[in-house]
Formats: structure tokens, C-alpha cells, sequence
């Protein structure tokens, strides 16, 4: 028995009427099951949440009316239309289900970094499920809840929401430290890093490029710090690159970073100690992966990510595009001895992918190139047009005119003539409220996926 989970934080469930705990020792089980009876579970559960959203809801009441349920197979799931963030925009009342009493609605909303911010709703009961699959993820990498932990956010929504009394208090007694890089300066840093010392956290979760950022500042100002009291560092919410992992793992020693896939909306899928992709929550989540006219991709093949949740019965989310492109890994035991279903990698969010006339080119294709030479403190690439690019650059005290020829020659040798290339240097690339710094816009490509 872990004192500190099944008597002190059980007790804090109910005194709130929660089961985060029981639902962490469901799934403790339930990842050694096969992958018949992960499918048996989905289905059944499925077809639980479709029968009450048709009850329920008046916006899948209408669009459930023509399919036939209980469904056979979690393959008939094809059958029901896609719910997109503008449905969710416009149609928040009607999608919430009407019998779910008030004090079950927790209303959140995206962060914004596309500049439309979405309000929806949690269901208490279903946030149980998405707590404690975060929680098994941290198992997953050797950390257990009720140890040290610190969270680096990158989002002033997320700072703002920590400095309530209330959230302090849970923080406090989840022994949790909040701190955000939305804002990062060397002597910002220099606190983070005194205060990581002398705290011992266990674990240090986070968005992906603020760690990167703080791994390079260890690594230039305080190199060959002893972090050995760090078993994981949880990175989340962007796409994590090569360079970056090995800029964390570097900074803070050893194989420390376990990569995560979620969203505000939905917790989806982490990294396992092999770090051969991302096992899906597939008791909470449905994951699918389609092509441009819906079909299912292959194994291998990039497409469309599209997300059901098991658990949301106040506001369901069922077949949910979260604007993100996928690959799928085959089906099978993973070498850690669990079947739970893989994301093989996340390619970036649909908006963060170059579309040419005859080629695509995502996140990673300028990740590296970026990271060969210095000469910048940030970049980011608009898409407007098909036929245009523009490269926005915050030089730094090594940025030549050499660097940036060599910037625009290798992205006008991926575009092979199809865009004009445009350079244009700036003071400061402005981080959004979200803290999400997105390295690639493109208002095209959401036209070809």
C-alpha cells in the first residue's frame, strides 16, 4: 500500500467526491490486457456514451438519428460524422446533454495559440479517468503521485488558474510547483534552476521547448550539475524534436524524457520506458487515424487524428478532430509487455504543415535545419499562400548574413522553386496566450487535410 495514495489522496477524493484513485488501480490492470479484450471494453463503453449522447444531447440526437445502434465493431465508429472545433463554437448548448446535473460541468477552454480560443466542458466523473491516466503515465517513467513534482506551463491561463487559493492548496498537498516559462529570462532561469536544487523534485513536467530552453541554459551556465535525484523529465503539449530531446536529456543526464500527446481538451498517449511511440489511453480514448476523405490510414501512413472520449458524458467529445496529424503504429505487443494501441509519432498540427503543390513538408524538416548553426533565438514560418513562405527570424549576437543565406538556400532547395521565400528579421516573436510557441503557420494547409 503507497500511504500517501490509498490513504491520504483517496481521503482528499472524497472529502471531493472523487475516484482518481480507484480509477489509477483500474488501469494499473487493465494495461496488461490483450488487445481483444481492449477492443471489447471500447466497444462496450462506446456504445454506452453513443446511447446516452442520442438520449441526451440535441446536437447528436440529429446527427446519431441515421446510424444504427448499439454498434457491431469499433470499426463502425466511421459511420458517425466528425466533430470539428467550429461545430463546438457554435454549438456548446447543444452538444452539453441535458441530463448531467450542473455540478458535473467544469467549463475550460483551449488556449488560443490558433487565435480562436474554444469553450467547452468537462465532465468531474470523466476528469477522474483523465487524472489518472496522467498519473499511470508517470509510472510508466518510474514516478509515482506524491512525490516531488514540477510543472514548467508555458501558458499565463494556466499561471493565472495555479494562483487561486484553491488550486494552491491541492498544488501544496500534491506536493507540485508551478512555474511558468511563458516569460523566460536568464535570471528567470537562474531562480527555476536554485529553486529545482534545493526542492529534489522527481519529476519536471512541461511544455517541450520551454524545457529545451531551460536545458540550455543548465547546460551553458551551470553545466555538470548532479540531477540524479530526477528520475523523468515529462515533456507535453508540443511537438517534441530530436534535437530537443537530446538537448533535455544532456542538461538534466541519462534517458530522462518521456514524450506525451494530449491537448487541453483530451489527455491521449505517452511515451513507455522503450520509447518506441505512444501508448494510447485506450480505455479513455478512442484513437483514429484517417485520410483526407476519411478512410482509416494504414499503419505507417500520416493522417488526420481523430479522438473520441470515453468518459465525458456532460459534453461528449466523439470523433473530435483536434487538427493534428498522426501516424499509427502496428497493432501488437509493445517490448515493455503492454498491448495498449501506439501512436507511432504526432507530426505536427495540421496548421503547422508546408502544403506545395506536389509535397508536404512538416515540423521536423525545419527543426533540424534551425539547429545546426547559431544565429537565432527563435524563428517561425507563415504560409499564407501556396506560393509563398515567409521566414521570420529574432537574430542573435552570432547572426551573419552567411547564416542567413544558408537558411533561405536550404528552404528554397525543399521547395524546389514552388514558393517565394521571403526573409524577414524582428525584435521579438511574440509568444501567445497559450505559451505555445508555434514554429509553423500555414493557413493552406488545413484546405488538403
Amino acid at each position: 500500500m503507497n500511504f500517501y495514495q490509498d490513504v491520504f489522496f483517496r481521503g482528499l477524493d472524497a472529502l471531493r467526491g472523487r475516484k482518481t484513485i480507484q480509477r489509477l488501480h483500474f488501469l494499473r490492470e487493465s494495461q496488461h490486457w490483450d488487445l481483444d479484450t481492449i477492443k471489447a471494453w471500447q466497444l462496450s463503453k462506446l456504445n454506452d456514451l453513443l446511447a446516452h449522447a442520442k438520449r441526451n444531447s440535441s446536437f447528436y440526437a440529429e446527427r446519431l438519428s441515421k446510424i444504427d445502434l448499439p454498434l457491431k465493431s469499433i470499426s463502425d465508429i466511421s459511420k458517425i460524422p466528425i466533430l470539428t472545433k467550429d461545430n463546438i463554437r457554435q454549438f456548446p448548448n447543444e452538444i452539453s446533454c441535458s441530463n448531467i446535473p450542473a455540478n458535473r460541468f467544469v467549463e475550460f477552454r483551449t488556449g488560443g495559440s490558433t487565435g480562436e480560443p474554444m469553450y467547452y466542458f468537462w465532465d468531474k466523473r470523466g476528469m477522474d479517468w483523465n487524472r489518472a491516466s496522467v498519473y499511470r503515465s508517470g509510472e510508466w517513467a518510474d514516478t509515482t503521485l506524491g512525490e516531488r513534482t514540477v510543472q514548467m506551463s508555458g501558458s499565463h491561463f494556466d499561471y493565472t488558474q495555479s494562483q487561486q487559493l484553491k488550486n494552491k492548496i491541492v498544488y501544496f498537498l500534491q506536493r507540485y510547483r508551478d512555474f511558468s516559462v511563458a516569460f523566460l529570462t536568464d535570471e528567470i532561469l537562474e531562480k527555476y534552476y536554485q529553486e529545482i536544487l534545493v526542492y529534489r523534485p522527481t519529476s519536471i513536467w512541461g511544455y517541450a521547448s520551454g524545457l529545451s530552453i531551460f536545458a540550455s541554459f543548465i547546460k551553458d551556465k551551470h553545466p555538470n550539475t548532479d540531477f540524479s535525484f530526477i528520475k523523468a523529465i515529462m515533456t507535453s503539449s508540443e511537438t517534441l524534436f530530436p534535437q530537443q530531446r537530446n538537448n533535455i536529456n544532456e542538461a538534466f543526464g541519462g534517458e530522462k524524457v518521456f514524450d506525451q500527446y494530449g491537448s487541453r481538451e483530451l489527455y491521449i498517449a505517452a511515451e513507455c520506458k522503450e520509447h518506441n511511440g505512444y501508448h494510447i489511453h485506450s480505455e479513455v480514448i478512442i484513437a483514429e487515424i484517417i485520410d483526407a476523405n476519411g478512410k482509416p490510414c494504414k499503419p505507417g501512413e500520416t493522417g488526420r487524428v481523430i479522438l473520441t472520449d470515453l468518459t465525458n458524458y456532460a459534453f461528449p467529445f466523439i470523433r473530435y478532430e483536434i487538427d493534428d496529424l498522426g501516424i499509427l503504429e502496428e497493432e501488437g505487443q509493445c517490448s515493455c509487455g503492454m498491448w495498449l494501441p501506439r501512436i507511432r509519432s504526432i507530426e505536427g498540427r495540421i496548421g503547422d504543415v508546408i502544403v506545395l503543390k506536389d509535397r508536404s513538408l512538416t515540423p521536423p524538416n525545419f527543426a533540424s535545419l534551425f539547429s545546426d548553426n547559431r544565429g537565432i533565438k527563435a524563428y517561425q514560418i507563415r504560409q499564407d499562400k501556396i506560393d509563398e513562405i515567409e521566414v521570420i527570424m529574432e537574430p542573435d549576437s552570432d547572426y551573419t548574413d552567411e547564416y542567413e543565406k544558408y537558411i533561405r538556400t536550404s528552404i528554397e532547395s525543399m521547395v524546389m522553386g514552388q514558393a517565394k521565400v521571403t526573409i524577414t528579421l524582428t525584435d521579438k516573436i511574440e509568444v501567445p496566450e497559450s505559451g505555445k510557441r508555434r514554429y509553423i503557420i500555414s493557413k493552406v494547409s488545413k484546405d488538403f487535410y
